[in-house]
């Protein structure tokens, strides 16, 4: 049957390339399939030519090619059916770097990964059972090693061909979506979704290597961009910013980056200080990123404690937390650092092994406050063993200090009354705590705090699993209002500054269950759904409405400003909140809200708000100025440039 097969049909040659050729394209039709979210793009197609050519040759020229055939297409359907899980829960596809950190992810979350594949075994069947069945129909396929020569041949073809797309792409228009997802690998979803799984791979893998080296991949460098105001010298006016001699690092700089980026961050306007500036200086802070806290998790009802912090304090009517590709420690690295995830890798652990003397458990620390951090989960996850150390904290989690209960997800409650102890009685304390009671997934089954408070939400009008999710969310609100009662017990409540936000929205719950919370509202994607509450409280606030659009970015420079910490605000990416400065929120695919209105950077439309006049000279100035964020963000964390400034400084 086969024999007659490869003489009338195929030979084997040909039959292998289609193979290969076909099993890739069927898998990149089926992780769109199972994620409409990304797009169809001929760019994907034209790059499995090349690999399936470059798979075929290595096939041809093995003994065993057999097993290599069903090794490398078991490979291919575990690479893709693993993108489809790891969007399913984390709402983007993993990065190269990730893959390293893989046995941390599997240790950390095995249950929820197991709930994962139980609940969509139809992704594992999709992608595997093709496989299953071409191994029963060539059971029988053999064929001999090709010569040196045809092998030569072949792989001159492969570098033809797979050259040939690379320099059809570089002859593209620079600001094409392919090209972009090609050399700045700027979005690993856009990276998917234009190049493919195994090319956005391929690219990941190449910068890795590259930076390796201490290579750089190409990368547009954005101009560089002047506040809309110019700086008008005024004695009325203090500026926040640090005397740091940028004419003289730019005279004397011989490396083109820093160069640039001297020239950038000096160009920028420093904010004027304001009312709220010291307003709470030598206050206490506790500074807080709670796990899937947002605005359903706030309910007069069920969650008394955070809604009195949420609306008795600084009331902000428009705050985002955009979710990046490294989800919860993205929304931790924009928070310490006011900076914009590099794309990639997972930037808080690189920052590890730079100097973050500029971020507040090293400015509060050499003021003199003890500094701590806790975090009721793996203290290794995100490696953040590595990173809040560096940050100036003395850090516990569970494993290195905090006690394993044995739950999952472990009690915010439980991790507050074994913490407070250890700074309630210090003279000053900045304390940094990383939540995890919300984490998915919400079943009675498998969620300890869900379950914990399972007769509190009974009554409550929506599914099984939205009820999970605001019972896991009450162990936070029982967290907090220990962590009040502690401090006002202390006699510390009225010198405290506490400030809270969530890490992301709840991406493990489907749009259905989200619109019931939303009291049946259908939520706007593109930006609505990231809106959450942010707490900025103290019992002494005056109450008041804040309606500016602000985000994760916003939190350094708004602490700093209102601690009366010295810092330099033309080096951060976000703005204090209650300076003057323009609005400007980012998400990770370069769409952004100004006070004119938000852009769609999937759509490239400007949708203007009520009273703007339509100005496309206006769009592609905050295009540019969001461009050179991102860029000078990377090129912050990837040449320590906190160390440069702290050289100048004590020069």
């Amino acid at each position: 049957m086969y024999t007659s097969l490869k003489k009338n049909i195929l030979s084997q040659t040909s039959y292998f390339f289609l193979l290969y050729f076909s099993l890739l394209c069927l898998n990149e039709f089926l992780l769109r399939l199972f994620i409409p979210e990304v797009d169809f793009h001929l760019a994907p197609i034209v790059f499995n030519l090349s690999y399936a050519l470059l798979l075929t040759l290595i096939t041809r020229s093995i003994k065993h090619n057999r097993l290599f055939l069903f090794t490398m297409l078991f490979i291919l359907a575990t690479l893709f059916a693993s993108q489809v899980y790891y969007y399913f829960f984390f709402n983007t596809f993993y990065i190269a770097y990730s893959l390293f950190q893989a046995g941390m992810v599997a240790e950390s979350y095995s249950n929820e990964i197991s709930i994962l594949i139980f609940n969509h075994t139809e992704v594992a069947f999709a992608f595997f059972t093709p496989v299953f069945i071409l191994m029963f129909f060539t059971k029988y396929l053999k064929s001999s090693p090709w010569s040196f020569k045809k092998g030569s041949l072949a792989f001159i073809l492969f570098l033809v061909l797979f050259g040939g797309t690379l320099l059809g792409v570089n002859l593209s228009k620079r600001d094409d979506a392919v090209y972009a997802a090609l050399v700045y690998h700027s979005d690993v979803i856009d990276s998917i979704n234009y190049l493919g799984v195994v090319t956005s791979l391929n690219v990941d893998v190449t910068r890795i290597v590259r930076e390796g080296f201490g290579l750089k991949n190409a990368i547009r460098i954005p101009e560089v961009i002047d506040e809309e105001e110019p700086e008008i010298p005024n004695p009325i006016f203090i500026y926040n910013k640090l005397d740091i001699p940028f004419e003289t690092l730019i005279a004397n700089e011989t490396n083109p980056t820093l160069k640039t980026m001297h020239e950038y961050y000096y160009s920028q306007n420093p904010s004027k200080q304001n009312a709220k500036t010291g307003l709470y200086k030598g206050y206490n802070l506790i500074y807080i990123t709670a796990e899937t806290f947002t605005r359903w998790s706030v309910r007069q009802d069920i969650t008394p404690t955070l809604y009195k912090l949420v609306n008795e304090g600084y009331f902000f009517t428009n705050f985002y937390n955009p979710l990046y590709t490294v989800s919860t420690s993205d929304a931790e690295y924009m928070g310490f650092t006011s900076m914009l995830p590099k794309s990639g890798v997972w930037s808080l652990k690189e920052s590890s092994k730079n100097d973050m003397g500029f971020v507040l458990g090293h400015q509060l620390k050499d003021m003199g406050y003890s500094t701590y951090a806790f975090h009721d989960n793996d203290y290794k996850y995100y490696r953040r063993d590595l990173s809040h150390p560096n940050l100036g904290y003395t850090y516990m989690g569970v494993g290195n200090g905090l006690t394993d209960t044995g739950e999952w997800p472990q009690s915010d409650y439980d991790m507050m009354k074994e913490t407070i102890p250890m700074f309630i009685n210090d003279d000053q304390f900045h304390v940094y705590y990383m939540t995890v009671s919300g984490h998915s997934y919400w079943y009675w089954g498998s969620n300890a705090q869900s379950k914990k408070n399972r007769d509190l939400v009974s009554d409550l009008p929506y599914d099984f699993y939205v009820k999970g999710y605001l019972a896991s969310q009450i162990e936070l609100d029982k967290a907090m209002a220990y962590l009040l009662d502690e401090l006002e017990k202390a006699g510390k409540l009225d010198k405290t500054l506490i400030v809270m936000s969530g890490d992301h929205y709840p991406y493990n719950m489907g749009m259905e269950y989200i619109t019931s919370m939303n009291e049946g509202v259908k939520i706007e994607l593109e930006f609505d759904l990231y809106r959450s509450p942010l707490i900025i409280y103290n019992p002494n606030i005056k109450p008041e409405t804040i309606t500016k659009s602000i985000s994760s970015l916003d939190l350094l420079p708004t602490i700093n400003n209102l601690l009366g910490i010295p810092y330099d605000s033309r080096i951060l990416m976000g703005t204090d909140i209650f300076s003057n400065t323009v609005p400007l929120v980012i998400f990770k695919d370069h769409s952004f809200i100004t006070s004119a209105g938000k852009y769609n950077a999937k759509t490239k439309e400007f949708i203007y708000n009520d009273g703007f006049v339509e100005n496309q000279g206006y769009v592609d100035h905050m295009i540019e100025v969001v461009n050179a964020k991102f860029y000078y963000s990377q090129k912050f964390l990837e040449n320590d440039y906190y160390k440069i400034i702290s050289n100048s400084l004590t020069r």
